[in-house]
C-alpha cells in the first residue's frame, strides 16, 4: 500500500508524487472508489489510479543505495534478448512494462548494440529503436537522477565516470 507523500514510478511515464488518496468527482471514474492521485513530475499531468485496482504499474522510487548498486553492476548486465530480431518492438514493450531499472538498462544496451551494428553495416538506426531508446533513457535517467540527487541531463556522464573509475 502506498501513502500520501510517497514518490513513485508509474510505468515508464516517470516519477510521480502521490498528492492524495481520495474519492474523485470526475466523469467516467467510479465516485465510490478511492484513488491514488499522482502528480507527474515531468509534466503537468495527473494520474488517477484506483487503490483497489491494478497498481502493479506503480512502484516506489529506488533508493540512493539501490541506484549505486545498479550502477556498480552496469557492465555485468547483459543486453535484452530479442526473441524475434525482425519484431523487436514486442520485446521492447515487455521490458518497459516490467517497470524496473535493470530491465531499462538491458533494453538500452540491446538497442545500443543493434544501432551500432546497423551503423557498422552502413544502415540507419530504425525509428522503433530510436523511439524506445529515448523512452528507456528518459525513464532511467529520471529515476537515477532523482535517487542520486543529480540533474537528469548529467546522469549519463555520471554513469560513464563511475564505469571509468573501475
Amino acid at each position: 500500500m502506498f501513502e500520501k507523500g510517497d514518490v513513485v514510478v508509474y510505468r515508464a511515464d516517470g516519477i510521480c508524487d502521490i498528492v492524495d488518496i481520495a474519492t474523485v468527482d470526475i466523469p467516467g471514474l467510479d465516485q465510490d472508489r478511492m484513488y491514488y492521485i499522482l502528480n507527474m513530475r515531468n509534466n503537468t499531468g495527473k494520474i488517477y489510479l484506483a487503490v483497489d485496482g491494478d497498481t502493479s504499474r506503480m512502484r516506489k522510487l529506488i533508493s540512493k543505495e539501490e541506484a549505486m548498486e545498479l550502477i556498480s553492476k552496469v557492465q555485468e548486465i547483459e543486453p535484452l534478448e530479442l526473441r524475434d530480431r525482425r519484431k523487436p518492438e514486442e520485446c521492447y514493450k515487455e521490458a518497459l512494462k516490467k517497470n524496473d531499472c535493470t530491465e531499462l538498462l538491458k533494453l538500452i544496451k540491446c538497442i545500443y548494440f543493434r544501432k551500432k551494428q546497423r551503423l557498422d553495416e552502413g544502415k540507419k538506426p530504425t525509428a522503433a529503436d530510436e523511439k524506445y531508446m529515448k523512452i528507456a533513457e528518459d525513464a532511467l535517467y529520471q529515476e537515477l537522477g532523482e535517487a542520486l540527487d543529480i540533474p537528469n541531463d548529467q546522469v549519463l556522464d555520471y554513469l560513464i565516470n563511475r564505469m571509468e573509475d573501475k
